[in-house]
């Protein structure tokens, strides 16, 4: 898939494709990274922080310490 760079202020720009902004789960919102790996130029998507709340939420109900921190949880 060819894409067309277009000047964008002082920098270069790309589109990406909705097809494959789709396949990636991207969106307006999205936040990318671009990295310079071995003369290749990859993005992708950045992975966002989660929230304390889905931190906690991601715990399984029947989580439990391992005996040896037991005794600094309490």
């Amino acid at each position: 898939m060819d894409i067309q760079l277009k000047k964008w202020g002082n920098s270069l720009g790309l589109q990406i494709p909705d097809c494959l902004a789709e396949s990636f789960g991207w969106d307006e919102n999205s936040t990318a990274e671009v990295l310079e790996i071995d003369e290749v130029l990859a993005i992708r998507k950045k992975a966002t922080a989660l929230t304390l709340n889905e931190l906690l939420a991601s715990i399984p109900a029947d989580f439990q310490y391992s005996d040896d921190v037991h005794d600094y949880v309490e």
